[in-house]
């Protein structure tokens, strides 16, 4: 907004003197006459006051600015703006709705805008989003005032009727009419500085979820008007519906006017006039008593708009002196939202939720030329330049949103040399609890400078999320050369450990673990490789069976071991892990206790060659490949591709696509099955059998 353009110093100053002046015109002339009046009222109607009334009207306009973020966070949604988490969005709309009482709601605008120009969207998109969410504001009022003025009787002057009538149909035509909301538009953009000449498209289904969201907050405002003045001791009306039409009513049309009127600071006083001189017909004093009311109970909305404001600050101030605790609770939170919208998406009762589990391959090469897999041997897919680049990545980990653990795959990883660039990204948009990286352990000197890079990035960015590096260990000494395919290769894990376990002692949320693909090449060595890994000093010691997957081009291998084979070898794993529980704490067992779980899962999969628990691929866990296609998981992979993100797709178009669902519902029918512990552990969080089981198993210990 120009500062030297006419509507700026209207909504600076003129606003302002307004408001002045009428706070001094009511208290001087108009509050000593309407004094015995209130007085008279407040004589007659005491005994039947009610306090459990005000508090209940209370309760209804605090959910009523509950739900009133809604329409503007489904708004940017439509107009596909970066996604922004739900909770940063909503503090803003809180602290940005207290700018409502500055001149001319500018402050508030001013707020938003500049929030949203924050998070990656123009100044035209956000304005654009102002103006929509103004016109279906308009048009859910004129459909409130339509269902409400039906049983009005005759308490109102036929004048005031007849005009409420021709506004509201006025507001409700504005939904038919794409001329009205051009003009409209272009005269608010005009306040912007912004030229508009045409609104996007929004689609019937988009148009729905808007106008639909303002009216249930709306809707529950106005009854909490009628509450408060019926805790007032204001008698019930005849007919009874009468009183809550006026009130469902007199809440859109004060905002309408005052609309009108936007140069007066937030509204007030125009907007409780309007109140008043609707409930007056049935408050004894009139209009002098029913503009009392409704001015309290404007107190009483400031004071919930200033509760969840300041419910946002101090939010935010425990973020910036807490934040690591904060992380963990932010985690934990969207953790159970996630997984419960997963239960419904599963039973075809909501869209699939933010994935809790991102695996994303940075890249497809590979120096190692490993047995149990066959990446470095394909030509077709394994062109460097199909790499996702650093701005499409931003784009996609802005799409995904949040995610609690943050796979990095490849290849492998450590190839890029933009990888802490990525975690970057990722600290940033994904904002996960665990960042996992598996190496091949090539390049002791490379990974041990990039860990600390990405260490200090978390520490700037993230605080209190783990990072986890994981070389792979499949055998001792030449056994780990033979298999990884490159000889040498056991002495630089041995070095890569050394200078990773130096960065543990500074670093307090670095993790160092090894983890062993258990294949028919060392399934016969195992114990032996369990022991040495108890020397190894490391956080955690993890293993899993190898599959044949589509993502390694290994289909028809024969390197998994057999069901009677994996699950000898997993006793003795699962002894060694056992004894590791005694002296961790309570939620590092409940991981281990997770892990014990997937292994008879695993064994139990083997041996039935089905789902052995409900499957949530593509629901809670989603894979990224490294040209951007979309998978449910890295053993689907191309088979199981739900689109590609690139310069013109998004990852929620793919995610929420058509192709998405039906890989879904070919999950859900039990199409497929695999042992893949990412997968498994989503699984066994929603899995109440599984889930009691890894709880009594850490309780245990």
């Amino acid at each position: 907004m120009h500062k030297n353009s006419k509507f700026y110093k209207i909504q600076n100053w003129a606003g302002l003197i307004l408001l002045l002046a009428a706070g001094y015109y009511f208290y001087s002339q108009l509050l000593p006459d309407w004094q015995p009046k209130l007085e008279e009222f407040w004589a007659t109607s005491r005994q039947d006051a009610s306090r459990p009334l005000m508090l209940l009207s209370f309760v209804l306009a605090w959910f009523g600015y509950y739900f009133a973020p809604l329409p503007w966070k489904k708004i940017l949604e439509a107009l596909k703006v970066p996604r922004i988490d739900r909770g940063e969005l909503r503090r803003n709309w809180y602290i940005t709705q207290m700018g409502s009482y500055m001149p001319g709601k500018l402050w508030m605008v001013l707020g938003r805008l500049t929030f949203l120009k924050m998070n990656g969207t123009s100044t035209f998109k956000g304005v654009t989003a102002l103006i929509l969410e103004n016109i279906y504001m308009l048009i859910a009022l004129g459909i409130l005032a339509l269902v409400a003025l039906p049983f009005l009787g005759s308490d109102l002057p036929p004048a005031v009727t007849i005009a409420l009538w021709i506004s509201a149909a006025f507001a409700f035509l504005m939904l038919f009419a794409p001329g009205l909301q051009k003009v409209f538009a272009k005269r608010m953009a005009k306040n912007f500085d912004v030229d508009m000449e045409e609104l996007p498209h929004i689609s019937h289904k988009d148009q729905f979820k808007f106008i639909g969201a303002h009216i249930l907050s709306w809707s529950l405002r106005s009854l909490a008007l009628y509450v408060w003045f019926r805790g007032f001791g204001v008698p019930e009306s005849t007919p009874p519906v009468a009183m809550v039409a006026v009130c469902l009513l007199a809440a859109p049309a004060s905002w309408l006017i005052a609309l009108v009127m936007v140069f007066i600071p937030g509204g007030i006083g125009v907007r409780e006039s309007i109140r008043g001189l609707f409930l007056a017909p049935f408050v004894v004093g009139g209009m002098a008593v029913a503009t009392t009311i409704a001015l309290a109970q404007r107190a009483v909305v400031m004071l919930v708009e200033i509760l969840f404001a300041l419910q946002a600050v101090i939010y935010q101030f425990l973020c910036k002196h807490f934040p690591v605790k904060m992380n963990h609770l932010n985690q934990l939170s969207h953790l159970s939202w996630s997984a419960m919208q997963a239960w419904f998406c599963r039973h075809n009762m909501a869209k699939p939720p933010h994935p809790i589990n991102v695996t994303f391959s940075v890249t497809g090469r590979c120096q190692s030329r490993c047995k149990t897999c066959y990446i470095w041997k394909d030509k077709e897919h394994k062109n460097i330049s199909e790499d996702l680049n650093l701005v499409t990545i931003e784009r996609l980990f802005r799409s995904i949103g949040w995610t609690y653990f943050f796979n990095v795959s490849g290849g492998e990883p450590f190839l890029r040399n933009d990888l802490a660039d990525i975690v970057r990204l990722a600290c940033k948009h994904l904002r996960p609890a665990v960042v996992h990286i598996p190496t091949n352990a090539i390049m002791p000197e490379k990974i041990e400078a990039t860990t600390r890079e990405i260490l200090e990035i978390i520490h700037q960015e993230a605080p209190g999320t783990v990072l986890t590096i994981k070389p792979s260990f499949d055998g001792i000494g030449d056994q780990h050369d033979e298999i990884r395919g490159v000889p040498g290769n056991f002495t630089k894990l041995l070095d890569t450990l050394s200078r990773l376990k130096i960065l543990r002692d500074e670093f307090e949320y670095l993790h160092v673990g090894v983890g062993t693909v258990v294949s028919k090449f060392n399934q016969n060595s195992l114990e032996s490789i369990i022991d040495y890994a108890s020397t190894l000093g490391v956080n955690t010691y993890i293993n899993e069976v190898a599959e044949e997957r589509e993502e390694f081009f290994n289909l028809g291998s024969g390197i998994t071991p057999d069901e009677d084979s994996y699950r000898k070898i997993m006793l003795t794993f699962k002894d060694n892990v056992r004894a590791s529980m005694k002296g961790m704490k309570l939620l590092s067992r409940i991981t281990t206790a997770m892990r014990l779980v997937y292994y008879d899962l695993a064994a139990d999969i083997l041996k039935e060659n089905k789902q052995v628990i409900p499957c949530y691929a593509g629901i809670l866990n989603v894979h990224i490949n490294s040209d951007g296609g979309i998978w449910p998981c890295a053993v689907l992979a191309y088979n199981g591709q739900m689109g590609k993100v690139g310069e013109n797709s998004d990852f929620l178009e793919v995610w929420n696509s058509k192709e998405a669902n039906n890989i879904r519902k070919s999950i859900k029918a039990g199409e497929c099955a695999c042992p893949l512990a990412n997968q498994a552990y989503s699984n066994i969080i929603m899995d109440p059998k599984s889930l009691m089981k890894t709880i009594w198993i850490a309780i245990k210990g």
